[in-house]
């Protein structure tokens, strides 16, 4: 079962939420859901995209049942990354998840 782009913008919220709790107050990831979460302007280097992207999927799987994997080497081939936002990453969990259930 395919997973509502409103689980998704929770669950990805919780991650930011929880990395924050160990970063610095000057190292902080934005809960604002289009601003840029990796890239040009963003707090993160590649380790804190993983772990973003790692808790994600932890919280995608607590809230709705659904294990999933979002890094991938499609999506890091992509033209638009699924990780230059908050909502990118939700929308992306979402296609994702749509896959899964069609492949099932």
């Amino acid at each position: 079962m395919a997973i509502e782009l409103e689980q998704a913008l929770t669950a990805v919220k919780n991650a930011v939420a929880e990395m924050n709790m160990t970063l610095d107050a000057d190292k902080q990831i934005s809960d604002d859901l289009d601003a840029v979460l990796f890239g040009d302007g963003s707090a993160l280097d590649s380790i804190g995209l993983v772990n973003v992207v790692m808790a994600a999927e932890a919280h995608i799987a607590d809230e709705t049942g659904q294990d999933m994997v979002l890094a991938s080497e499609s999506a890091m081939s992509r033209k638009r990354s699924p990780y230059r936002s908050l909502r990118a990453l939700a929308e992306y969990a979402v296609e994702v998840s749509a896959e899964d259930g069609a492949a099932a």
